[in-house]
C-alpha cells in the first residue's frame, strides 16, 4: 500500500479531514501514514487523531510521526504539504506593517506585501525539500496545500520537483455557493474555470445547457444586499463579464480598485487583517473540537470533504479517472498568460499520471488582470531562491494594490521594514 507523508502533519484539523476523505475509499484502508512537523506538540494531537480515526473505521492503517523531514520522506509515494513558516506571528506582521503605510489587505496569504514575505520564509524549506525528495523519493507525488498556493507551487516546480500539483477548495466550493444562491442542485452546476490560484474566473456556468450568467446577474442586487462582503465579486461580475472562483474575502485586495483607503474598505464590507484574525480562531476552534473528539466527548464526522487529495491518490492508484482543478506550469495551456506561470486549470487523473487540460485563450480583460500578479510570482520566487532583496522590492512594487496607494520610494521603505520583522528568515540575505 502507499506511503503518504504529510510535511506539517500538526496541522490536525487538515490532517484529520484528509485522512477521513481517505478512508472514504476501500482500496486506500491500509495505506501507512507518516506525520512530519517541527512542533512535536502539535504533531502528537495529529497522531491521536488519526490512531482515533483508525480504530473507529476498524482499518488497516498505520501512522508514525518525526520531526525529521528526510525520515518522514524516506518511500514515499505522497508528499502532502501544510505548512505556515512563522505561523500567526508573522503572518500578522505580513498584515499590519503594510497597514501603517496605507496598505490595508484583507488576507494576504496569495499576493502583496503578505505573500511576498510569505514565500520569502516558506522558499528555503521547499527548497531543501525538493533536495530531499530528489535524493529519497524523486517519483513522489507532492500535492501543495500550504499559501502562497501559485508561489509554492512555482517554487517546487523550479527546484525541479516536476511531480508537483496545487490544490485548492475554492472553485469547487464557490460553484456551490452559486448553486445554492440560484436553488439549483449542486451536483448539476456545470462549469469551467481558468486563470491563477485565487485570481480565477468560471468562464462558463451552466444547468442543463442553460447559461447561468444572466440568472446571477438578474438575482446580484438581492445577493449583495443579504451579503454586503459580496460587492467585490458582483462588481468585478458587472465590469469584467465573469464571476471569480475565489471567496469574497481575498478578491478586494488582488486589484487596484477596492482598498485604496478606509472608507472603501467600510463600504466593502471586508476589514483589514480579516484573514489572520479569522484564521487564528477558526484554528483555535478546531484544535478545541479535535481534542474533544480524540477524548470521546465528541463524534468525528466522517462525511468527505470537499478537498481533491484523497480522490487524487485513489485514480493514481487505482485508475479510476477523476478531474480536479490544479495548480500547474501553463506552458500554453492558459495562451494569452506568460509560459512560465503557474495556473489553475483543469486536470485529468488516472493511474497514469496528472494530466492538465488546455483552456485556451482568456477573455482579454481577465488575462489583463492575471497578468501583474504573473510577474509577482516570478520575481517574488526568484528573489527568495537567489536571496535577492532587490528581487522582493520589485515583486510587492509590481502588486497592483501596493502600487495604487504608494511611492515606489514608500514601497521601499515598505520592504526595509518587512526585511526587518523577517530577519529570523534572512540572516543570511547579502
Amino acid at each position: 500500500m502507499p506511503r503518504i507523508t504529510f510535511i506539517g502533519g500538526g496541522s490536525a484539523k487538515f490532517v484529520r479531514e484528509l485522512v477521513v476523505d481517505l478512508m472514504a475509499f476501500e482500496e486506500l484502508r491500509a495505506v501507512q501514514l507518516c506525520l512530519m512537523d517541527i512542533d512535536a506538540e502539535r504533531l502528537a494531537r495529529s497522531e491521536r487523531i488519526v490512531r482515533k480515526i483508525i480504530a473507529e473505521r476498524g482499518v488497516a492503517a498505520t501512522v508514525s510521526t518525526t520531526t525529521d523531514q528526510r525520515r518522514a520522506l524516506e518511500g514515499a509515494d505522497y508528499v502532502i504539504l501544510t505548512i505556515m513558516v512563522g505561523g500567526f506571528e508573522a503572518y500578522e506582521a505580513d498584515v499590519m506593517i503594510p497597514a501603517r503605510y496605507g496598505v490595508l489587505q484583507a488576507v494576504s496569504d496569495t499576493t502583496g506585501p503578505g505573500g511576498v514575505f510569505r514565500i520569502v520564509r516558506t522558499a528555503p524549506v521547499l527548497q531543501q525539500l525538493a533536495r530531499n525528495l530528489r535524493e529519497l523519493a524523486p517519483r513522489a507525488w507532492v500535492l501543495n496545500y500550504a499559501n502562497p498556493m501559485s508561489m509554492n507551487t512555482w517554487t517546487l516546480l523550479a527546484c525541479g520537483h516536476a511531480r508537483t500539483v496545487g490544490l485548492c477548495h475554492s472553485i469547487q466550493s464557490c460553484a456551490l455557493g452559486i448553486a445554492r444562491w440560484l436553488q439549483v442542485p449542486p451536483s448539476e452546476v456545470v462549469y469551467t474555470a481558468g486563470g491563477l490560484n485565487h485570481i480565477n474566473f468560471y468562464l462558463t456556468l451552466e444547468h442543463g445547457g442553460a447559461d447561468l450568467y444572466p440568472r446571477l446577474r438578474a438575482e446580484a442586487a438581492r445577493l449583495v444586499g443579504e451579503h454586503p462582503q459580496e460587492r467585490p465579486r458582483f462588481e468585478l461580475l458587472k465590469h469584467l463579464g465573469y464571476f471569480p472562483a475565489e471567496g469574497p474575502h481575498h478578491q478586494s485586495e488582488y486589484y487596484a480598485w477596492f482598498r485604496k483607503n478606509a472608507a472603501l474598505v467600510e463600504h466593502y464590507a471586508v476589514e483589514t487583517g480579516w484573514g489572520c484574525n479569522f484564521d487564528r480562531q477558526y484554528n483555535r476552534r478546531k484544535l478545541e473540537e479535535v481534542d474533544r473528539q480524540i477524548a470521546g466527548e465528541q463524534p468525528i464526522d466522517y462525511t468527505p470533504s470537499l478537498e481533491y487529495g484523497a480522490g487524487i491518490i485513489h485514480a493514481l492508484e487505482t485508475g479510476a479517472v477523476r478531474v480536479f482543478y490544479g495548480n500547474v506550469w501553463n506552458a500554453g495551456l492558459i495562451e494569452n498568460l506568460p509560459v512560465r506561470a503557474v495556473v489553475e486549470v483543469p486536470c485529468v487523473v488516472d493511474r497514469s499520471g496528472i494530466r492538465p487540460v488546455r483552456v485556451g485563450r482568456l477573455p482579454p480583460q481577465l488575462a489583463a488582470v492575471m497578468t501583474p500578479h504573473v510577474a509577482l510570482h516570478e520575481l517574488a520566487v526568484t528573489g527568495a531562491l537567489e536571496k535577492n532583496r532587490d528581487l522582493i522590492r520589485m515583486a510587492v512594487q509590481t502588486d497592483p494594490l501596493t502600487g495604487a496607494i504608494l511611492t515606489l520610494p514608500q514601497i521601499a521603505q515598505l520592504v526595509d521594514e518587512m526585511f526587518v520583522a523577517n530577519r529570523a528568515y534572512t540572516a543570511d540575505w547579502p
